[in-house]
C-alpha cells in the first residue's frame, strides 16, 4: 500500500490554514502601509498560496470542474495561481533584499512580464489541448503524451522549478549578509521550503519524462511529489509567521520580563507614594503595565529626590566593591541603600534633630542613575537584602541620622 498523504483533505487544509493565518497577521500592517511593496508582495504570496492549497483536495478540484462545466478546468485554475505564486515569491525576495532603485524595478517588472506570459501560455495550451477525461490526482502523467496538454504541464513545472532555483540562490546570498536574528530564521525556513520545492519539481519531471520513454513512474508524481509541496507551503507560512510574530513575541517577553524584574523597586516606591493607576492590570497590554510601573517608580524617585545623595551612593558603592561585590551589583546595592535612607528621612518627624537633609545633596537620583540601571537596583533589593540592610545601618551611623526602620 502506497503512502498517500496527498489524498486526504487535512494534508492540504494545514498549509492552507497556516498561509491564511500568516496573511491575516500581515493585514493590519497592509492596511496602514499599502504603498509598501514588500507588504504587497507578502500579502499576494500568502493570499495566493492559501487559495491554491484550499483548492487542491480532490473533492474541491471536482467541485471546480463541475461548477464551470469544463473537464479539468481546476488544473488550469490551480496551475495559473501557482505560476502567479512563483512570480510573487521572486518579487518578494527581490523587493525584500534590494533597496529601492531603477534596477530593482526593472527586475521585478521582468519577473511579472515573464510569469504573465507563462500564465497566458497555460491558458492557450489548455484551450488547444484535449482534456475531456477528468483526472483529479494524476493529470500531469495521464496527459504527458497529449499534444498541448504536454506543454501545459511542462510550463507550470518549469516555471516552478526556475522560481525555486532563483529564489534559493537569492536567499543563500542574502542570508550571509543578514544580522537580524528573526529575519535570518525566516530566511532559513524559506531556503528549506524552496529546496523541497525543487524535490517536488524533480519528482514530477521524472514521472513525466518516464511516460515519454514508455516507463510507468506515475507514483513519483501522484504519491511522492505532493508531500514535498505540502511541507514547502507549511515552511513558507512558518517563515512569514516567524518573521512577523517572532519580534512581537520577543518584545512582549522583554516587556514582561522587565516588568517582573522591576517589581522589588516598585514595591519600595509604593511605600513612598501610591501609584496613580494600578501598575499590574490583566486587561492592559504588557507595554502599558510596564509604563505604569515605571511611572510609579519615577514618581517615588521624584518625591525622594531632595533626600537622595550622590556622595552617599559613591561611598556605598566603594564599600560594596571592597566587600567583594561585582561593580554592577555594587552600584545596585548603593542605589538601593540610598533610596532606603532617603525614604527614612522623608518619613522622619519634622522636628527630629537627627533627621536633617544631607548637606551634600545633588539634583536628584535621575541625574546619577539612568533608567537602564533601575533593573540592577531592583535586582539588589530582591537578592541582596541582607547587604542592603547592613550598608543602610552603616550609612545612618556615618551621617549621624536617626533610623525609623
Amino acid at each position: 500500500m502506497r503512502w498517500d498523504i496527498a489524498g486526504s483533505f487535512a494534508a492540504y487544509a494545514v498549509p492552507a490554514a497556516l498561509l491564511a493565518v500568516a496573511f491575516v497577521i500581515k493585514l493590519p500592517l497592509l492596511r496602514r502601509a499599502w504603498q509598501d511593496p514588500i507588504l504587497r508582495a507578502t500579502a499576494l504570496l500568502l493570499g495566493i498560496g492559501a487559495v491554491v492549497f484550499a483548492s487542491l483536495p480532490p473533492a474541491n478540484l471536482h467541485r471546480i470542474n463541475v461548477s464551470t462545466g469544463i473537464p479539468n478546468f481546476a488544473s488550469l485554475w490551480v496551475y495559473s495561481l501557482l505560476t502567479a505564486y512563483c512570480g510573487a515569491c521572486l518579487w518578494l525576495i527581490i523587493t525584500w533584499r534590494e533597496p529601492p532603485s531603477a534596477a530593482r524595478r526593472g527586475r521585478t517588472r521582468l519577473v511579472w512580464m515573464t510569469y504573465s506570459v507563462i500564465v497566458i501560455g497555460l491558458w492557450t495550451t489548455f484551450l488547444l489541448g484535449d482534456h475531456h477525461v477528468e483526472r483529479l490526482r494524476d493529470l500531469d502523467t495521464y496527459y504527458a503524451d497529449t499534444p498541448w496538454m504536454r506543454e501545459f504541464v511542462l510550463l507550470y513545472l518549469l516555471a516552478h522549478l526556475v522560481s525555486a532555483l532563483v529564489a534559493a540562490g537569492l536567499l543563500w546570498a542574502w542570508y550571509r549578509e543578514l544580522e537580524d536574528t528573526w529575519l535570518r530564521r525566516a530566511v532559513i525556513f524559506l531556503q528549506e521550503a524552496y529546496a523541497l520545492g525543487l524535490v517536488f519539481d524533480i519528482a514530477k519531471l521524472a514521472a513525466v519524462g518516464a511516460r515519454w520513454s514508455g516507463r510507468d513512474w506515475d507514483w513519483l508524481s501522484t504519491y511522492v511529489a505532493p508531500p514535498f509541496a505540502i511541507v514547502e507551503a507549511v515552511l513558507v507560512s512558518v517563515a512569514f509567521i516567524v518573521g512577523q510574530a517572532g519580534p512581537l513575541v520577543a518584545e512582549r517577553r522583554r516587556l514582561v520580563r522587565t516588568h517582573r524584574r522591576l517589581k522589588p523597586l516598585w514595591q519600595t516606591m509604593v511605600t513612598v507614594t501610591a501609584p496613580a493607576a494600578p501598575a499590574t492590570g490583566r486587561v492592559s497590554g504588557a507595554a502599558l503595565r510596564l509604563e505604569l510601573r515605571r511611572a510609579a517608580i519615577n514618581d517615588g524617585l521624584l518625591k525622594l529626590a531632595p533626600h537622595l545623595c550622590a556622595a552617599r551612593r559613591e561611598r556605598l558603592r566603594h564599600a560594596a566593591s571592597a566587600a567583594g561585590y561585582p561593580e554592577s551589583v555594587a552600584r545596585g546595592i548603593a542605589a538601593a541603600v540610598d533610596i532606603h535612607v532617603a525614604a527614612e528621612m522623608l518619613h522622619a518627624p519634622p522636628d527630629d534633630p537627627g533627621g536633617p537633609e544631607p548637606a551634600d545633596t545633588h539634583p536628584g537620583f535621575f541625574a546619577c542613575v539612568p533608567d537602564s540601571e533601575l533593573e540592577s537596583v531592583a535586582h539588589a533589593l530582591k537578592f541582596h537584602a541582607p547587604a542592603i540592610e547592613r550598608f543602610r545601618r552603616q550609612a545612618i551611623a556615618t551621617e549621624g541620622l536617626s533610623s525609623y526602620a
